[in-house]
Order: C-alpha cells, then sequence, then structure tokens
C-alpha cells in the first residue's frame, strides 16, 4: 500500500472508531444518567427520555404531533403477554389509521439487564413497523414507570429466573404530548380499536 493509501486508511479507521465510540456513549449515558421528568400538567404520563433500539436516544419530543401509546413490559415478559398486546394494538392502529402513521406504538421495557438495543431491535421487528422500544437505568424506569402509573412487578420464573409483568393498560398521549386515556392491554383488537376511535374523536373534537 502506498504512504497514500495508508494515510487514506488510517483517516478511514479513525472516522468509524469515532463513530462507534459515539454510539457506545450514547448508550452509556442513556442508561446511567436520566432526566428530570416533566408531566406537562398531565395527570398521567408526560416526558421520557430513552435508549432506543438503534444505541441511541428518544425522548417525547421525537414524537410531538404523533399519538403515542405507551405500554410497559419486557422481551421476558409474564404469562408471554405482551407480544400479543402489541399485535393486537398495532392491528387495532390499522384498523383504526388505515395506511396512515400518525400513531407510534412505544415500549418500554423495565428489564435493561437483559433487554439491550440488539435485543429491544429484534423483539419489535417480531411484531411490526409500527414497535418502538427503548429502555433507560433502573432508577430512571422507575421514576418514568410513576409517571405513567405502570407498575413493576418482577415475577419468579422457573425457564428466565424472572419475568416482568406488563402494565395493566396502554396510556395514550395526544400529538401534543397530552394524555388523553388508556385502553385495556389485555383487550383484543377489535375492542382496542373501538376504544382508539373514541379516544381520537375526542380529540379532533375539541
Amino acid at each position: 500500500m502506498t504512504p497514500a493509501g495508508k494515510r487514506i486508511a488510517l483517516m478511514t479507521f479513525g472516522v468509524l472508531a469515532l463513530a462507534a465510540a459515539g454510539g457506545y456513549t450514547a448508550t452509556h449515558l442513556a442508561l446511567k444518567h436520566g432526566v428530570q421528568l416533566n408531566t406537562y400538567g398531565n395527570e398521567v404520563g408526560g416526558s421520557f427520555r430513552l435508549m432506543d433500539s438503534t444505541t441511541g436516544t428518544m425522548t417525547d419530543q421525537t414524537f410531538r404531533n404523533r399519538w403515542m401509546l405507551v405500554l410497559f413490559g419486557a422481551t421476558h415478559c409474564a404469562e408471554d403477554a405482551c407480544a400479543p398486546a402489541l399485535r393486537n394494538m398495532s392491528a387495532a392502529l390499522d384498523q383504526v389509521e388505515g395506511g396512515r402513521h400518525n400513531a407510534v406504538i412505544i415500549f418500554v421495557s423495565l428489564d435493561p439487564d437483559r433487554d439491550d438495543a440488539e435485543r429491544l431491535r429484534q423483539y419489535g421487528e417480531s411484531i411490526g413497523p409500527r414497535i418502538v422500544s427503548g429502555t433507560a437505568a433502573p432508577f430512571a424506569l422507575a421514576d418514568l414507570a410513576k409517571e405513567y402509573h405502570a407498575p413493576i412487578e418482577k415475577v419468579p420464573d422457573p425457564e428466565w429466573t424472572y419475568t416482568m409483568r406488563m402494565s395493566p393498560q396502554f396510556v395514550v398521549m395526544g400529538p401534543e404530548v397530552r394524555y388523553k386515556g388508556m385502553v385495556d392491554a389485555r383487550a383484543d383488537s377489535a375492542h382496542m380499536a373501538a376504544d382508539l376511535r373514541r379516544i381520537m374523536q375526542s380529540q379532533n373534537g375539541e
């Protein structure tokens, strides 16, 4: 390799190394440091900051002007309840929105020790394109779950040692990050769709 070629190769390696370090740093900071939450005056829900499934960070402002349907759980979910709930909500949104994508399902993992970015990515892809997954440090998750009225419960499991129980409701946040209601996470897609239509039509009528 010529001297010029070596310099180019070293520069390319340096750029890639910096990019990788930046991704690692973003993930590390997202998991280690939380941010002060803001309810925005909501009785339920408000701001959040999570490590997403691309090892970056996402906040409530990432999805401003879109509906957000927030569910807490884990990929190791008690009674295997999380995946069916997410699939049902995805189907409900398809019924309500058709081909539009004005809403996003945000799945918050309460198990950051096992649910790293790659696992969250695979989990979301196995369910559907409407799912956006994220997690945070345990103390930050505790604050966020409290903000969204989601209980945190670890359940012993003979196969996985423990699982995390799914929150009983999807919290529905409007496009301006305002709390609009809840949808039963164990309902079927038809009942979810009916509840979503009622909640969204109420927003449009304001």
